[in-house]
């Protein structure tokens, strides 16, 4: 492909998909590196992207006060919220839109750009006919694969031949402070674990039992001598410290923490354990080994991404699902505390080791 000065990258959400493109993201700025890379997201986790040096450029949806207009009927109060957003989406005209994303309104953005060609996935991982507005359309040898691969295929698409890269996330000097002053707080202990026992809003299907996480935090207090960072976000606060109350005294709270904040306190604990999140994602990227506890949903998509990482699941019939509402938990029941405890015990010997 011939040379690009600016590439439009389209990923808008959540931390973990965000995550599970970067890699894609970095081997296109190897590929094309005096290109202008800019990143459309929303959320929070545009302040995250805002720290990488090989992203030249976050532009950020205002998705919330957008809908908060459209909710209340207040059309004035939406295009307010919209109207910036849409002049800085098309104060370029870029060489390439790539969507990631490949869900209609990530379609609708890349229309809204003025970009001389569009690529994205096709009809085998695209969804509400997404695939329709692109130039390119990239399908991959088959639909179960890990999502860093699947992104790679986009990467590969325009030219990058190279493993998949591994790249060194950055945090803010503002965020490694606030960690390191939390740490200074607990009395400097240095922690070999840290657990996130939580999943994103309506996702509690996802869950391993909070009562096996709290004798996990207590067995490893007990067998090992160590004490858990139990961390927590927005609306987990009071869930996080009944947890705690229940561990005993094998844990501390975490600190109130942002995604940069919570990557530079991810970054002083070697081991995090907990179930199919973006924080686990962002645990990977912070270098942590990671134990995955997987239930309904699928591993080899969603795991964590590299050999150095443990997932525990049990191989059950109706397992990967989506069956928010399942009663059963089939899925769940066999992982029991002793199969985590072997796990650890694994992973500290393996670092012995090293």
């Amino acid at each position: 492909m011939s040379k690009l000065s600016n590439i439009l990258i389209i990923r808008l959400s959540s931390l973990g998909d965000v995550l599970m493109t970067i890699p894609a993201v970095r081997g296109i700025r190897e590929k094309f590196p005096d290109a202008h890379i800019s990143w459309l997201a929303e959320g929070p986790v545009g302040e995250f992207l805002a720290c990488q040096d090989f992203i030249d450029e976050v532009i950020i949806f205002p998705r919330g006060d957008t809908m908060k207009g459209l909710k209340k009927g207040n059309i004035s109060r939406a295009k307010k919220a919209i109207s910036p957003f849409l002049r800085n989406l098309r104060k370029r005209e870029y060489d390439l839109v790539v969507d990631f994303h490949g869900i209609a309104k990530s379609a609708i953005f890349s229309m809204m750009t003025r970009g001389k060609k569009k690529i994205g996935f096709g009809d085998m991982f695209a969804k509400e006919k997404s695939h329709c507005v692109y130039h390119n359309r990239i399908n991959g040898p088959n639909k179960r694969i890990h999502k860093v691969e699947r992104n790679m295929l986009l990467a590969n698409h325009l030219g990058y031949d190279n493993s998949v890269p591994k790249p060194t996330l950055k945090t803010s000097d503002d965020a490694t402070v606030y960690a390191d002053n939390f740490f200074r707080e607990i009395g400097n202990a240095p922690l070999l674990f840290a657990v996130n026992p939580f999943s994103s809003k309506g996702t509690d299907f996802k869950r391993w039992p909070m009562e096996r996480y709290a004798e996990l935090i207590a067995r490893i207090h007990h067998e090992l001598g160590e004490k858990t960072l139990i961390l927590w976000g927005p609306g987990e606060e009071e869930e996080a410290l009944r947890l705690k109350e229940m561990s005993g005294d094998g844990a501390y709270l975490a600190c109130p923490t942002n995604i940069p904040q919570l990557f530079a306190l991810l970054r002083k604990v070697p081991i995090y354990i907990g179930g199919d999140t973006g924080v686990m994602h962002l645990a990977t990227a912070a270098g942590a080994q990671v134990i995955a506890i997987f239930g309904p949903t699928d591993f080899k998509i969603n795991g964590p991404y590299g050999r150095e990482h443990t997932i525990i699941r049990e191989d059950v019939p109706c397992s990967p699902c989506k069956k928010r509402d399942c009663s059963d938990r089939q899925c769940f029941a066999p992982i029991t505390v002793e199969k985590i405890v072997q796990a650890v015990n694994v992973v500290l010997k393996r670092s012995e080791t090293n």
